[in-house]
C-alpha cells in the first residue's frame, strides 16, 4: 500500500448531507490506499473533541472547507480551523483548498485567495447533477495528491537517533530474547539474533485473487505501508515483529511495539497504549515527540486477542492510521475472516506467514551448527553436518505431516546434537514426535503423570475411531465415542477432554467436525493402537493386512512407519518384507548389466560427456532447495487434482503397484534408519534387500514394456515433432529414437537414486556392501555408491575408482557413475586435488573449476 495522505474536512453541521456525499465520493481513493479522511463525526464519545480536532488538523496534508452560508457565519469553523490551516499552508505542511458547496460571497473572504472548486466556483447544490459535480472535485483533488509533496515538519527539538533515543536495555535484551531456553554445546546462552532466519510469506494478488507468490519477509516489508500479517500459533509472528523493530532501528524509524494480549486493550484510544509502550521501550523519548517524528512504524501484535467491538474497532484503526503511515498488524489465522468484514482491514495488506521450507530450514541448520565455530568450522564439515541435519529434518516433516515451525525445527535440531553419540532411541523419529505432543499438553497445564496418561489412552482411542470412522467425527459420533470409551476404560469427561486438548492445540473443531490439529498426531496414535493391539486384537490384524494392502496410500504409508516407532515386534519387519516381496514379483531384478543395457550404447556415444561446470556450492544448494519449495507448495496447491489424475491407459492395480513400490522402498527404509541399533544384522539384510529388489523389479518392469512399446513410443515422439516443415524424415526418426532414449536413460538413471535415498542408511552402510558382495549386479554397484555419497558424504577417490572398476565397459552404468560423483561435487566443497583425480578416474574434464576453488580459499 502506498503511503496515503491524510484528508482533514472542515465543514458545518447544518452542511453535514454534502460532507457525506463528497466521503462516498472520495471512497474510491481511500479504497486504493491513497487517502485517509477525517472529520468530527470520528470522535468518540467522551473523547476531548477539541484535542482530537487539534491534533487530527495538525497531521492533515490536505485541508478541505465546505463553503456555505452556515460555514463563513461558523466562528469555530472560519476563525480556529481556517487559521491554522492557513499557516499550514503557508508552512508547506498541507494544502488548502476550497470546496463551494451552497451559493454565497466567498470570494472577498481570505479563501478567495486559494483556487477553489468545483471549475468556476459554481456551487455544488446548483449543478443540474451533483454527482458529476462530486466526481469534478475528486478527480481535481487526486491531481493534486498526486502532486502535492508536504514538507516535514520542524520538530521542537532535533532528534537525534544515535545519541539522544535510544531503546533501553529491558528492549534490547527482549529484541534477542528467543523466549525459550535451548541448549547448544558451543555456547552458554542462544540468543534469537544467532538463529532467526526471515520466514517467508505468501501473498496474494491485488489484481487477481487466484496469483499467489512466495516473497522474502524482511524485503516484502521494506517498503511503507499497512499491512496484516496471519500465522499459526508459534509460527513467528511476534518473532518477525522483533526482526521489524530492530531493522527499523537500524535504519532509523522509531518502531514502538504493543502486544493487544498483554496491554490488555479494551479501549479505542490508541494514545492511551502507546503512552505505556513508549515509556516501557524508550529512554529519553515522550509521547509528545514520537508523535512529532516523521519516521515511526507501529507494530501491533495478536489483534485476535482484541477486547473492543467493531464500532470501537473501527475508531481504535481510525486512531492507528491517523497516526502511522506504516503499520503491521499480526493475528491468529482464524482471525482471518474479519479481514473482510472491517472496512479498514480490508484495506490492509493481507499476508500469510509460511512454514520453514527447504532453503529456509537449511539456513537456520547453517546458523545452528556455526555458533560459536563460526571462524574455525571447515566448510566442508559445516555443509556435511548441514545435509546430515536436514536429511534428519526432512524424513520427520515428511510432507508436512509435521508443520516445520520455527521452534519445531529447533527442538528437533537440539535432540538431535544433544542425544548425538549416545542413545540412539532418544534421536528416533517417534521419540521426537512424542515430545511435540508432550510439549503440546505442557502448554495446556498437563503435566500430572496421571493426567498425561489419560491424555494419552483418550487420544489413542479417538485416533482408532476417526480411523475406523474415515475421516472426522460430527458433535454426535463425538459423544457416542465419549460413551462407548467410559464402559471399556476408568470413566472420563469427555466434553472436558476435548476442550483441554483442543485447547492444547492437539484437536480442532471446524464446522461441527472434530480431528486432530495436525496429521502426525493423528498417525501416531492410530499407530499406537495398532502396536498395542496386534498380538492380542485379530480385528487390529485384520486392519493392519488391509493397511499393507494399501500401501500405496500415502496415509496408510504414514501409518506403518509411525507403526515401528511404536514397535520393535519382528511383526512390523516380517509384514513389510512380505508386502515388498509380491510387487512386481513375477519380474526379475535389473542388474543392468553391459548385455541388458547394449540397445543404448550408441544413444550413450552419440551425447556429450558429462563436465564439471563451475559452479559455487552455496548457490547450487540453494537452488536444489528452492526447487524443492516449489514442489511441495504446488503439491500443496494441487493436492486434490493430483491425487485424482488417472491414466486410463494404465491398468489401476499396475498404478498402485507402482506406488506400493516407491512407498514401500521409504518404509523399509524408515525402519533402517531408525531401528539400526536394535535390529539383528539378519532383520537388516532382509529390509534392504527386500526395498532395493523392489525397486529392481519395478525398474526391469519398466525395462521390458519400455521395449515392447517402442516402435508406439516413437510413433507419439514424432507425431509432436513432424509439424517442422524444415526437418526431414530422417531427421524426424532420428530425434524420436533419441527422445526415446533419454526418456529410459532419466528413469533408469532416477530409479537408482530413488533406491539409495530410500533405502539408504548411513548407520547400515556395511549392510549395503554385503548386498553388493552377494551380487554381481552392476545395479546394486551404483545403489552402494549411491548411497555411500548420499550418506556417508564423504568422497573416497579409491571407492570411485574400484566402482568405475567394476562398471568398465558399461557405458550407460559409467554414466550414471559420472552423474552421481559430479552432482556430489556441486553440493560439497571438492579440493582441486581431488577434482584432478577424478578427471583421471572417470574421464571428467575439470576445465575452468580451478578458478572457483580460488574463491573459495580461507573459508574454512
Amino acid at each position: 500500500m502506498p503511503l496515503s495522505k491524510k484528508i482533514f474536512i472542515s465543514y458545518c453541521h447544518k452542511d453535514e448531507a454534502f460532507k457525506e456525499d463528497l466521503v462516498e465520493h472520495l471512497s474510491s481513493l481511500k479504497r486504493n490506499g491513497d487517502i485517509s479522511i477525517w472529520n468530527d463525526r470520528d470522535i468518540n464519545a467522551g473523547d476531548k473533541w477539541k484535542d482530537e480536532i487539534d491534533q487530527n488538523l495538525e497531521d492533515a496534508d490536505m485541508i478541505l472547507f465546505l463553503i456555505t452560508p452556515s460555514f463563513l457565519a461558523s466562528e469555530y469553523c472560519f476563525e480556529v480551523e481556517a487559521k491554522r490551516a492557513f499557516e499550514k499552508e503557508e508552512e508547506g505542511t498541507a494544502r488548502l483548498i476550497p470546496i463551494a458547496v451552497r451559493d454565497c460571497v466567498w470570494t472577498n473572504t481570505p479563501f478567495g485567495g486559494f483556487q477553489g472548486l468545483p471549475k468556476d466556483g459554481k456551487a455544488v447544490k446548483l449543478w443540474d447533477d451533483t454527482d458529476t459535480a462530486w466526481k469534478f472535485v475528486v478527480e481535481q483533488l487526486a491531481k493534486v495528491l498526486a502532486d502535492f509533496k508536504p514538507k516535514k515538519k520542524e520538530l521542537n527539538k532535533q532528534l537525534d537517533l544515535t545519541t539522544f533515543i535510544s531503546a533501553n536495555e529491558k528492549t534490547l535484551n527482549w529484541l534477542d530474547d528467543t523466549e525459550l531456553s535451548y541448549s547448544h554445546r558451543k555456547v552458554d546462552n542462544v540468543l534469537l539474533s544467532h538463529i532467526y532466519v526471515t520466514p517467508d510469506l505468501m501473498v496474494t494478488s491485488d489484481v487477481n485473487e487466484d496469483e499467489i507468490k512466495y516473497v522474502n519477509s524482511e524485503k516484502h516489508l521494506e517498503s511503507k505501508g499497512y499491512y496484516f500479517l496471519l500465522g499459526e500459533e508459534q509460527q513467528g509472528k511476534t518473532t518477525l515483529l522483533k526482526n521489524k523493530y530492530k531493522n527499523s532501528l537500524k535504519n532509523s524509524v522509531l518502531p514502538v511495539y504493543i502486544d493487544i494480549f498483554k496491554a490488555n486493550v479494551n479501549k479505542s484510544d490508541l494514545s492511551k497504549y502507546l503512552k505505556k509502550a513508549i515509556e516501557e521501550q524508550y529512554d529519553n523519548l515522550s509521547f509528545e515527540q514520537y508523535i512529532e517524528y516523521p519516521e515511526k512504524i507501529l507494530l501491533l501484535d495478536n489483534l485476535d486477542k482484541i477486547k473492543l467491538n467493531n464500532k470501537a474497532l473501527d475508531h481504535f484503526f481510525v486512531n492507528i492510521e491517523s497516526m502511522f503511515n506504516c503499520v503491521v498488524i499480526t493475528a491468529h489465522d482464524s482471525y482471518a475472516f474479519m479481514s473482510s468484514e472491517s472496512n479498514h482491514l480490508s484495506e490492509y495488506h493481507s499476508i500469510e506467514i509460511q512454514n520453514l521450507g527447504h532453503v529456509k530450514r537449511e539456513e537456520m541448520a547453517k546458523k545452528w551448527l556455526s555458533l560459536g565455530v563460526e571462524e574455525t568450522i571447515n566448510e566442508h564439515d559445516l555443509y556435511k553436518r548441514c545435509e546430515e541435519v536436514t536429511v534428519y529434518l526432512n524424513s520427520i516433516i515428511r510432507k508436512n505431516i509435521m508443520p516445520a515451525k520455527p521452534v519445531n525445527i529447533l527442538m528437533l535440531m537440539q535432540i538431535l546434537e544433544t542425544n548425538e553419540g549416545h542413545n540412539l532411541e532418544m534421536t528416533s523419529h517417534g521419540h521426537c514426535y512424542q515430545k511435540l505432543i508432550y510439549q503440546h499438553l505442557e502448554k495446556a497445564n498437563v503435566k500430572d503423570d496421571s493426567e498425561t496418561s489419560k491424555c494419552l489412552n483418550f487420544l489413542t482411542e479417538l485416533a482408532w475411531s476417526i480411523f475406523n470412522n474415515k475421516g472426522p467425527l460430527n458433535q454426535h459420533k463425538l459423544e457416542e465415542f465419549g460413551k462407548s470409551y467410559n464402559k471399556i476404560f476408568l470413566p472420563v469427561d469427555p466434553s472436558h477432554l476435548v476442550s483441554i486438548l483442543t485447547s492444547a492445540q492437539i484437536l480442532k473443531e471446524r464446522d461441527g467436525l472434530f480431528s486432530f490439529s495436525y496429521p502426525y498426531i493423528y498417525y501416531f496414535f492410530s499407530a499406537r493402537k495398532i502396536a498395542e493391539g496386534y498380538s492380542n486384537d485379530e480385528a487390529i490384524r485384520n486392519v493392519f493386512s488391509e493397511i499393507l494392502n494399501g500401501l500405496h496410500r500415502e496415509d496408510f504409508a504414514n501409518i506403518v512407519v509411525f507403526i515401528t516407532h511404536h514397535s520393535k515386534e519382528p511383526w512390523v519387519t516380517e509384514n513389510v518384507s512380505s508386502v515388498l516381496s509380491t510387487l512386481f514379483s513375477t519380474q526379475t531384478e535389473a542388474m543392468l548389466t553391459k548385455e541388458e543395457l547394449s540397445f543404448m550404447d550408441d544413444f550413450i556415444g552419440q551425447i556429450p560427456d558429462i563436465v564439471m561446470e563451475t559452479k559455487e556450492v552455496e548457490k547450487v544448494r540453494a537452488l536444489r532447495n528452492q526447487r524443492k519449495d516449489e514442489i511441495d507448495r504446488f503439491e500443496i496447491a494441487n493436492s486434490s487434482e493430483i491425487s485424482s489424475v488417472e491414466d486410463d491407459h494404465v491398468p489401476k492395480d499396475i498404478l498402485a503397484s507402482i506406488n506400493k513400490t516407491f512407498k514401500g522402498m521409504d518404509v523399509a527404509g524408515q525402519i533402517i534408519k531408525n531401528r539400526h541399533a536394535s535390529l539383528t544384522r539378519d532383520t537388516l539384510y532382509d529390509l534392504a534387500q527386500n526395498g532395493t529388489a523392489t525397486g529392481l523389479r519395478f525398474l526391469d518392469y519398466f525395462i521390458s514394456i519400455s521395449d515392447a512399446t517402442k516402435v508406439e513410443i516413437v510413433n507419439v515422439v514424432k507425431n509432436l515433432i513432424e509439424e517442422s516443415p524444415t526437418i526431414s524424415d530422417a531427421e524426424i526418426n532420428d530425434h524420436a529414437k533419441k527422445m526415446y532414449y533419454h526418456l529410459i536413460y532419466g528413469v533408469v538413471s532416477s530409479v537408482i537414486k530413488k533406491i539409495a535415498s530410500s533405502v539408504g542408511s548411513k548407520e547400515a552402510f556395511e549392510i549395503y556392501k554385503a548386498l553388493e558382495e552377494d551380487s554381481n549386479s552392476p545395479a546394486l554397484t551404483l545403489i552402494r555408491q549411491s548411497i555411500d555419497l548420499q550418506f556417508n558424504r564423504k568422497l573416497d577417490t579409491d571407492e570411485i575408482s574400484k566402482t568405475a572398476f567394476k562398471l568398465k565397459n558399461n557405458s550407460v552404468c559409467t554414466r550414471i557413475l559420472k552423474e552421481i560423483v559430479v552432482q556430489h561435487t556441486y553440493m560439497f566443497p571438492v579440493e582441486y586435488q581431488t577434482k584432478q583425480k577424478l578427471e583421471n578416474l572417470l574421464g571428467i574434464s575439470t576445465k575452468r573449476q580451478r578458478q572457483l576453488d580460488l574463491k573459495t580459499v580461507g573459508k574454512g
